[in-house]
Order: structure tokens, then sequence, then C-alpha cells
């Protein structure tokens, strides 16, 4: 499993390194701004590396489904399943490689910001924000950003099960069929359709949790963990169905 993880990011690496690269150039450039460039670099830089990043998964599936340079993975003695599950760690290490690139831009940034419009940058300061958020003070805590990351982070790989697994369906049930892009695209939204309506259905089974919250005030950790729980639970049920499904056709119906 790691040697195929280490596989995908050597395939990658170039990419990757000419995107931080010019990301940083970009960033240098627009701080000579003023605060308005460094601001305004802060909002495009993740709507553009989100493009840039699912296209860039997708892609890297695409081309081992459909390229000769995908024979090299599928012909090591390595299953299906473990191929598919091991492009989806990779998906979600790269994701969490870019949320640390943003966290590092977002301090520099800030602390520019800051001086550029006369502000005192005061440590202790910093100490009482993050104790504020420890204990609650804001409303939230760090126990909510996490239970929100982690409903993120399992909607972003439903997501790509998903796309994989239209992809999958396309280059093993449908290989002879032409128009192999259209096609992923149409089975993917027809996979999305089926698991928006079964999601629908399986909704009325949870309706219970949300009678008891009054939405006066911020809802406490408990009761955050309850309204996402349903969300949760598909997601995983999705992740874990798709990823089964995708390693199924990898293993004995792909035509390459």
């Amino acid at each position: 499993m790691l040697n195929l993880i280490k596989y995908e990011f050597v395939k990658k690496y170039k990419f990757v390194l000419i995107t931080m690269i010019v990301s940083a150039l970009l960033n240098i450039f627009l701080i000579t701004k003023g605060a308005s460039g460094s601001s305004f670099f802060l909002i495009i830089f993740p709507m553009v590396m989100a493009i840039l990043y699912i296209g860039d998964i997708i892609k890297m599936y695409s081309d081992d489904l459909n390229k000769k340079s995908g024979y090299m993975l599928f012909m090591t003695p390595n299953s299906g399943y473990k191929i598919i599950v091991s492009k989806l760690l990779t998906a979600v290490i790269e994701g969490f490689a870019i949320l640390l690139l943003y966290f590092i831009f977002i301090i520099i940034n800030g602390t520019y910001i800051n001086i550029v419009l006369g502000a005192n940058i005061n440590f202790s300061d910093i100490i009482y924000a993050v104790d504020k958020l420890v204990s609650g003070s804001l409303g939230f805590n760090l126990a909510h950003v996490f239970i929100f990351l982690l409903t993120a982070l399992l909607f972003l790989i439903s997501f790509l099960t998903t796309a994989y697994t239209a992809m999958t369906i396309r280059k093993s049930i449908f290989s002879e069929i032409k128009y192999g892009g259209a096609l992923s695209f149409i089975i993917f939204i027809l996979l999305n359709w089926a698991i928006s309506y079964v999601s629908s259905k399986l909704s009325g089974l949870f309706t219970p949790f949300y009678y008891y919250f009054e939405f006066t005030t911020w809802p406490t950790v408990s009761e955050f963990f309850r309204i996402l729980m349903p969300a949760n639970a598909l997601f995983i049920v999705q992740i874990i169905l798709l990823t089964l499904c995708s390693g199924y056709l990898l293993e004995k119906k792909i035509n390459l």
C-alpha cells in the first residue's frame, strides 16, 4: 500500500512543485500591491486550488485507465481494492497538504495585512484568542471544528469514490463504447442521482434526531455531532460500497 501511495506522488511531484512555486510567486507579487492584493490572494487561492486539486486527482485515475502508463500499475501484484484505496488515501494526503499550505499563507498574509493597517501584533493576544477557542468562549470550540472537518473529509472521499466508480464502470462494463469521457460523466450523474434518491429515502429514519433541537444558540458538541451524524453515516456507507464496487471491477472486469 505504501509503495502504491509513493508511486502516486512520484507521478505528480513535478505538478505539485510547479504549483507551489507559482503560488508563492503570485503571493509575493500580490503582496507588493498592498493589503488589498494580499487579501485577494487569500480569497482566490482556495478556489483555484480546489479546481486544480479535483481536476488532478480525477485526471490521474483517468490516465491510469486510458493510457499506456496504466499498464505499469495494473500489472503489479496488487489487487484492485489496494489500488483504489491507495488512490483515495493519496487524494486525502494531498488535500491535507493543500490545507497546510493555505494555513501558512494565511499566517504570512494575515501578519502582513495587520502590519500594513498599523495593528499591533501581540503574542499574548494570540494566546488569548486560542484559549477562548479551546475553552468554547466563542460559542464553539476545537471539537466543533474537528467534527466539521471530518464531515468535509467524508464528503470529499465520497465524491472521489463516485467519480472513480463512474470511470471504472465505463472502462470495464462499457469499455467498447466510444466517447468514454462523456459516458463517464453521464454515469457519474446517474450515480449521484441514485445516491441522492436512496439518501432521501433513508433520511426519514434519522428525522427524530432533529425534533429536539432549538437553534436559538450554537449547538453543543454532542448536538452538532448528532446533527451531522446522518450525513456522515451515509457518506461512510457510500464510500465502502463504491470502493468495493471499483475494487471488484478493477480486479475482475477491467479492460485496458
